[in-house]
Formats: C-alpha cells, structure tokens, sequence
C-alpha cells in the first residue's frame, strides 16, 4: 500500500490542495538505528512487533528509541551559493539543519550509557512525534527507512542551577532533504509509539546449587526488582559447553525480582545469566552473571 503523502496527488509535482493535511506535532522521541535500517512495507512499519525486533536485535544492528523530549531547540543553515560573472548563481550544497533535544528527566546511570554512543558513524534516525505519527523516508514508495544523521552527539550534563536540573542533551545534524523531498510517514493505530522503551540493564545475583538457585534480578540504575520474568529469560549453560543451553523451570516468582529457580542436577562449573538476545519480550538484558562452580 503506498504511503498516504505521497498519493493525495497524481503526475509530477501538481499542486492542487486534497484533503490529505496532516497534523505530526513536535518530534517527542527519536529511534537511533544503524546505517541502513529498513522496513520492507508500510503494513510492516504500523506493526509494533517489527519495532519490538528492532529494539530486541544484537547490539551492532540493534535501533535504540531515545527518551522523551522535555525541549527541542532547531537550526537551519541556508544553501551556500557561489555566485559568477552577471548575476549568475549555482548551488554549492544544501544548508545543513541541526536540533538539540533535552530529555525528561533520566537517571544519571542512563546518561552515561547514552554517552557511549558518542563517537558512532553512520547513524540514522526515525522520529515520532506528538501526534503518534513516526517520520521515516522512502524512494520507492514501499520501503520505510531511517533518515542519516551526519553528526551525532550526547553533550555533558548541564548543571542543576537552582532555577532548572540538571538534564542531558542530544545533538544531531542531518539534511532535509530525506523529508523534504521523499519523506513518508505511519500513524499506528492498535499502538502507540511514543510508548516505546529501550533494552533495561539488569543485575542478576545469587548462588547456583546443584538442582536449584534462588536469584534475584534488579534494574541495574535503580535497585528494583524486575518481575515478570520466564524460563527462556534465563541462560544456564555449562562453562565447557556455552552453546548447550540447560532448561530452567521458574517454580516461583515471589513478585518482588527474586525467582526460585530449578533444573536437572548439573555438576561442575556453570553459568546463569539472562538471555542477551534473544530476551522473550521483556526487554531486559544482563550487565553480569553467575559464576558457579557446583
């Protein structure tokens, strides 16, 4: 199905006003994605499982929706133009556009981690706006995909001065002309993606025995429990045979992130760690594990 923007209209370049005006509000939250993220169909790109295997992805091909924007502040540098003998003029290159974007609130521990994308070439972006549209490109009128980012940079955390908090930023520069000139856009209806959340870090400790463990599992920033969880979150493996999985039978969920957890009798050194991907539909990934010898 084409992408409606790019069907109100018939032939090259008609200007004749239908009734396709859209209202996409303030961009409220970025999706970071490698060079070269793609979704094949706009029935696709309204499906909220294809973003959930996006954000679910290993890291080097993983997208990573950003937080809320608190504020948005935008700059646009005009086309540099090189101008001749009798008033001639011709175009150098397209100006360059740039925003800032304060998040809402976020803890300090996620600070850091976001700053660890500094340095990343070749990012791409989506954008989801206030509106729940999400702003993406197409030069086929099929594909759906991510707009390039030429900079990208996760400034120092500003300072609480009494009159606002401390808060961490994002810069981006990146050309128009993927939205400009081929821009598309999707409205999901059975979701909403403003909703969309990242990959937790979780820390997992406890003592393996021979048939049983009691674990305990918490956000990795702020200590609380993480519930939920199932079997095929959980990664027993003998250490001299990582790839051979042992099946984990979750016998209680006490509903606080501590799991009473089962198998068959193993011997020797093991390992137990959550899944890193993939992770069930939890989103939840493992900064450590443990480390038994039974």
């Amino acid at each position: 199905m084409a992408y409606l923007e790019l069907s109100c209209s018939t032939g090259a370049g008609n200007t004749g006003k239908q009734n396709c005006v859209e209202d996409f509000g303030q961009d409220q939250l970025i999706i970071l994605c490698p060079q070269g993220t793609e979704i094949a169909t706009k029935t696709l790109a309204e499906t909220e499982a294809t973003w959930v295997t996006l954000f679910n992805a290993a890291k080097a091909t993983r997208c990573y929706p950003l937080f809320g924007h608190f504020n948005g502040e935008f700059d646009s540098e005009g086309r540099v133009i090189q101008e001749g003998w009798a008033g001639k003029k011709r175009t150098v290159r397209n100006g360059t556009r740039s925003a800032t974007f304060t998040f809402d609130d976020i803890a300090f521990y996620l600070h850091k981690e976001l700053r660890k994308h500094n340095g990343r070439t070749n990012l791409e972006y989506f954008a989801i706006t206030a509106n729940g549209y999400i702003r993406g490109w197409s030069d086929d009128n099929i594909v759906f995909k991510s707009m390039p980012i030429s900079d990208f940079f996760v400034n120092d955390r500003s300072d609480n001065t009494g009159n606002e908090i401390d808060a961490s930023s994002i810069s981006i520069e990146y050309d128009g002309k993927y939205w400009n000139d081929t821009g598309v856009w999707v409205k999901p209806t059975v979701f909403d993606p403003l909703l969309f959340d990242g990959v937790k870090d979780v820390s997992i400790t406890g003592t393996l025995t021979a048939t049983t463990s009691t674990v305990t599992v918490q956000g990795a920033s702020d200590g609380i429990g993480v519930v939920g969880l199932i079997a095929a979150n959980f990664n027993l493996y003998d250490d001299l045979a990582p790839t051979v999985a042992k099946t984990v039978t979750v016998n209680t969920d006490n509903g606080d992130g501590t799991y009473v957890l089962t198998w068959a009798s193993i011997s020797g050194a093991h390992t137990l760690t959550l899944f890193g991907q993939p992770i069930g539909t939890n989103f939840y990934e493992a900064i450590d594990e443990i480390n038994t010898t039974v």
